[in-house]
C-alpha cells in the first residue's frame, strides 16, 4: 500500500470489527485513507474512514474512527477519474497525522475507548501477523 493513498476494505474486515465488539458504520463502500505503517508492528497500517458529507473538500476524514489494518483486509485501490486516489497536499497530511497520533495516544491510555475498539483490532491483527511469520 502507498502512504496517503485511498483504499477499499473488505467486508470481512467490517465483520471482524463487529466480532471484536466494535462498531463500523459505513454501508456505502467509501474509501479509507491509508495514513502510515505502525512504528512498532511491521505490516500493520493505520487507516481513517472517509465521509461524503458535503463540504468544500473532496473528503472528510473521520479520524476518531481510525483503525489498524493489514494488507489481508484491503480489497483494492480506490479509483477516481481512472487513477488511484492519492492525497498530495502536504499540509493536510501533516494535520491528519497529528490528529491521528492524538487518537492513538488516547487509545493507548484508554483501551477500546472508541466505538470501533482499536485495541482489540490491533491485538487481533498483531497476532495474525505473528502467526503468518511463524
Amino acid at each position: 500500500m502507498l502512504e496517503n493513498g485511498f483504499y477499499k476494505i473488505t467486508q470481512e474486515f467490517v465483520e471482524l470489527i463487529r466480532q471484536l465488539g466494535g462498531t463500523y458504520k459505513d454501508a456505502k463502500d467509501r474509501p479509507v485513507f491509508f495514513c502510515f505503517e505502525d512504528k512498532y508492528t511491521k505490516g500493520l497500517y493505520w487507516a481513517i474512514p472517509t465521509s461524503d458529507r458535503h463540504t468544500n473538500r473532496p473528503a472528510l476524514y473521520r479520524i476518531s474512527n481510525c483503525f489498524p489494518i493489514t494488507d489481508k483486509y484491503i480489497e483494492g485501490e480506490y479509483i477516481s477519474k481512472g487513477q488511484h486516489l492519492i492525497l498530495a497536499n502536504k499540509t493536510e497530511i501533516e494535520v491528519i497525522r497529528r490528529k491521528l497520533a492524538r487518537i492513538i495516544f488516547d487509545e493507548n491510555k484508554n483501551p477500546n475507548k472508541y466505538e470501533q475498539h482499536i485495541t482489540a483490532i490491533k491485538e487481533y491483527l498483531s497476532k495474525e501477523l505473528n502467526e503468518d511469520i511463524a
